[in-house]
């Protein structure tokens, strides 16, 4: 009896290792995607702009330093939700693949 409880304890620990591990890797996917979506956007052009408008915000003027710092701390939601932010105030145009990639990105967080 005692072997059957440890061997099911056992299973159900490498259950939950393989979840883990799968947890892992959907969040270093997620990061390196809103990484890469929100560098692209807030690219040269959008630096340019920042600095000729009038925006005082350096929830703005920082916004890469931001996400970045979200990011790092496994905030993807708040990660996004400043990249959402900065697009509205900006009054920035996404192309359709940035569109696009935004709204997968909120799917897979469920927002």
């Amino acid at each position: 009896m005692l072997n059957h409880a440890t061997n099911h304890i056992q299973a159900r620990c490498g259950t939950f290792e393989k979840h883990r591990d799968l947890i892992k890797i959907f969040q270093k996917s997620l990061k390196k995607e809103l990484a890469e979506l929100s560098n692209e956007i807030l690219n040269s052009v959008w630096s340019n702009k920042i600095e000729q408008s009038n925006i005082e915000s350096l929830g703005i003027k920082d916004g890469k330093q931001i996400i970045a710092e979200y990011l790092e701390n496994r905030e993807y939601r708040i990660a996004y939700e400043h990249l959402a932010y900065i697009i509205t105030e900006c009054q920035m145009e996404l192309n359709v693949e940035q569109k696009n990639r935004m709204d997968r990105i909120a799917d897979r967080m469920n927002l």
